[in-house]
């Protein structure tokens, strides 16, 4: 029996979560509870518990992966040997599971998902990212999980929007970082490079360039060659606190950047070239933020998609902060085209992902347990 249900409005939908779907240019949505494939809530704790790392993504082929922790024998379990799993589920486009991993781990909170750029699944894991070695047949869960390189609770993992590059920046000691490059474009096992030096700065890759982000200063955006930050060269941008994102190296997204409305700082979504040249520029309604974390792409930087944020209440005069009353996911074209918004959960949690398709037709959304799929035409 497939747990999973359609919807093929693409008007407003209501669910006892939030709801799902609000915009035109939509076509079906599909929801799967992952409570029936063994989801589980992660634990509550106030104590740093590393990097977080991606938990869902979609194949060339239109599948969705998912993934999340659960433990599985509370009665065995201790400090040595927590008694937990790292689940890595595979939806085909008619809703059934024609892939199921699990691996063992010994944290709750660090584990990802990564697809190469031939859809080779990469997991970070028990404080190692790994590759799955398929058999002959692709749609079966027998092969072997192979070590790449160490990746500790602190190792932060970059990926390039063509999915070919990934690096992994780990903390040794203090001030003191490695740096590994990954070429999954070269098969299994990908190619492994430690770079000479430090790219320590470095907040988002493509599959030449590390760019960093700005420190609220206003012109402070900066990239540099793989592994060569000495070369490392400004970027004429207006930034503001808000967050690089690359589509490509000819088309950066700037996200949280600043707003005409005052009240609003990070409101303002950009899009340009290198040479600061705008491309486009959108503000956001009264109250809303843009949240500069999260984003994701297609292969071609043709659609984007990031989460904003409505805030309630709070006063600057009185020093009150406002509270969070929706968060919502939206899709866009490099034209500044909005094709879809999904509201999802005001709450933060480490559970929450969400991904475009290589093609930018399909959005899938890991929320609470529940994995939304939305075809964008």
């Amino acid at each position: 029996m497939l747990h999973f249900w359609v919807s093929w409005l693409p008007a407003m939908i209501l669910t006892s979560a939030c709801p799902a779907l609000a915009q035109t240019r939509t076509g079906n949505v599909s929801r799967f509870k992952l409570e029936n494939y063994g989801w589980q809530h992660l634990p509550v704790t106030h104590e740093w518990v590393g990097t977080s790392s991606r938990l869902v993504s979609i194949d060339h082929q239109g599948r969705v992966l998912v993934a999340f922790t659960t433990r599985e024998n509370r009665g065995l379990s201790s400090r040595e040997h927590p008694g937990l799993s790292f689940h890595i589920l595979r939806f085909t486009s008619e809703g059934k599971v024609d892939l199921s991993l699990v691996l063992p781990t010994s944290n709750w909170f660090n584990n990802g998902l990564y697809l190469g750029l031939d859809d080779r699944i990469y997991a970070r894991v028990d404080n190692a990212l790994q590759f799955f070695a398929e058999q002959h047949d692709a749609n079966s869960d027998t092969g072997v999980w192979k070590t790449l390189v160490p990746c500790s609770m602190g190792c932060k993992i970059m990926q390039s929007p063509s999915r070919r590059t990934l690096i992994l920046r780990d903390s040794k000691e203090r001030d003191h970082h490695t740096y590994i490059v990954l070429d999954t474009s070269s098969g299994a096992p990908p190619v492994v490079k430690d770079c000479t030096s430090s790219d320590s700065d470095g907040q988002a890759i493509t599959d030449r360039f590390t760019y960093h982000s700005t420190d609220g200063i206003r012109t402070d955006a900066r990239r540099w060659p793989l592994c060569d930050q000495k070369h490392e060269t400004e970027l004429p941008l207006d930034m503001r606190n808000g967050a690089i994102h690359p589509l490509s190296d000819e088309a950066l997204l700037l996200l949280g950047t600043p707003a005409s409305k005052k009240d609003d700082p990070q409101g303002g979504v950009d899009l340009v070239a290198p040479d600061g040249q705008l491309k486009f520029h959108q503000e956001m309604p009264k109250h809303d933020l843009v949240d500069s974390y999260w984003m994701t792409s297609d292969e071609r930087g043709d659609r984007f998609a990031f989460s904003i944020q409505t805030w309630r209440g709070g006063s600057v005069f009185l020093d009150i902060s406002g509270k969070m009353a929706a968060r919502r996911v939206v899709v866009y074209t490099e034209t500044g085209q909005e094709l879809a918004t999904v509201p999802v959960n005001p709450g933060y949690h480490r559970g929450f992902d969400f991904s475009l398709s290589p093609d930018g037709h399909r959005l899938a959304i890991l929320d609470e347990g529940v994995l939304t799929v939305v075809e964008i035409q």
